[in-house]
Formats: structure tokens, C-alpha cells, sequence
């Protein structure tokens, strides 16, 4: 009986381990355009504080103060809710990093079964090798006396 061939197999699992690496990447885009996100909105919170800052120098209305305040608040609540997906973000990197190390252990586990086959049958076939040309020495031998 022929033996299984596991290339059929490795090459699934390397098509498995290349979706899994795609899936990380995409995931690491989405995770740092949530950190541009968070960057971007601290930047918005500094200058309106600053620009708040100003216009306390410049003794504006409260009303006008009240909005400052209003629009930073608001700022700060968009940058937890960012801060919030960043963090979901990282935590699906890290799951994914997971999986592809997993999908790569895999896919080595089997590439090792593989080389140990491959040995084993080119032992097996040495030794069937030896076995005939010993039968062709001991017919020669046994056949000039």
C-alpha cells in the first residue's frame, strides 16, 4: 500500500497559516489607525485647552468659556471611546498573534512527520537495496564454484 502523502496536507496548512498572517495584518491596520485616531484627538484636547487657556487671558464671556469647556469634555469622551476600541484592537492582535503561532507549530509539527517518513523510507529502500545486491553476491559467489 502506498503511503499517505502529507503534502496535501502541509499545503493546506500553509494556505491555513498565510490566512491567519493576512487576518494579523489587517488587524494590526485597524489597531493603528485607532492609535492615529487617539494621537489625533489628544492633539485636539491640547490645543483647545490651550486656545481655553488664551481665552481666559483675554477675559472672554462665560458663555464662550462654558462651550471651550463643553467641546473638551466632549473631546475627552471621543478619545476614551478610541481608547477603548484601541485597546479592543490590541486585544485581537495579541489573539491573532496566538493563532498564527499556533497555525505555524502546526504546519512545523508536520513538516518534522514528514522528514521523519521520508527517512524511514529511504532506510526502508536502502535496506531492500542491501538485501538484493547481498542476493546478487551470494548468486555470483555460489554460482562460479
Amino acid at each position: 500500500m502506498k503511503p499517505f502523502q502529507l503534502q496535501t496536507v502541509l499545503d493546506y496548512r500553509k494556505r491555513c497559516e498565510d490566512a491567519e498572517h493576512k487576518e494579523l495584518l489587517e488587524r494590526m491596520e485597524v489597531r493603528d489607525a485607532h492609535a492615529e485616531e487617539r494621537r489625533a484627538a489628544a492633539e485636539e484636547i491640547e490645543r483647545l485647552s490651550a486656545e481655553l487657556d488664551a481665552a481666559k487671558q483675554d477675559e472672554l464671556q462665560v458663555p464662550e468659556l462654558l462651550l471651550y469647556e463643553q467641546c473638551i469634555a466632549v473631546k475627552r469622551q471621543e478619545e476614551a471611546e478610541i481608547c477603548r476600541k484601541l485597546s479592543a484592537a490590541e486585544t485581537a492582535v495579541r489573539q491573532k498573534q496566538a493563532e498564527l503561532v499556533r497555525a505555524r507549530q502546526e504546519r512545523r509539527a508536520l513538516e518534522l512527520l514528514k522528514e521523519k517518513r521520508q527517512a524511514a523510507q529511504l532506510r526502508k529502500e536502502r535496506l531492500q537495496e542491501n538485501k538484493f545486491m547481498d542476493e546478487i553476491a551470494v548468486t555470483s559467489y555460489g554460482g562460479s564454484k
